[in-house]
């Protein structure tokens, strides 16, 4: 009878040791995927708002292109060449946002990258040198407070 009894504590012992190691495997598996998911999005996430101050920074530099090529030569095959460039160069900024939309964690972000995207894409209407100047500045300024909320948004 005492064998009986000290067999059945064993395998009593030996089926909450089961139960308790399985219990903590599946909390630790579960932390381990929801740390690997955090990091994915986090890299995904500074992927797409890399990509998209590089193509807002490439949009200003073909909106002031487009700018000074109109003023040169209006007429020219230079300021065609730069127009289509320019509207290449928006739609790949546009793309992006559109990125930046879908994984943004806040709206204020979102709103950032567009108020870059917009004033970037306005900088070639300047009347004047000392306007390009200025609308050159603002998009700059938009794309740094994007930047700067990006930053918090991955950290």
């Amino acid at each position: 009878m005492a064998g009986v009894l000290s067999a059945l504590i064993a395998v009593l012992g030996t089926l909450l040791g089961v139960a308790l190691t399985q219990r903590s495997q599946r909390q630790a598996a579960a932390r381990d995927q929801a740390f690997a998911t955090q990091q994915q999005l986090r890299s995904e996430r500074m992927a797409v708002y890399s990509d998209f101050a590089g193509a807002v920074t490439e949009l200003r530099r073909g909106q002031q292109d487009r700018w000074h090529r109109r003023y040169e030569d209006p007429e020219g095959s230079s300021h065609h060449e730069a127009r289509i460039e320019a509207y290449r160069l928006r739609g790949v900024a546009l793309h992006v946002l559109f990125r930046v939309q879908l994984i943004a964690s806040g709206q204020p972000l979102i709103d950032a990258a567009r108020q870059a995207y917009e004033l970037t894409s306005a900088t070639h209407k300047a009347s004047d040198q000392t306007e390009l100047s200025t609308l050159g500045g603002q998009a700059r300024e938009a794309l740094e407070h994007f930047v700067k909320l990006a930053t918090a948004d991955v950290r």
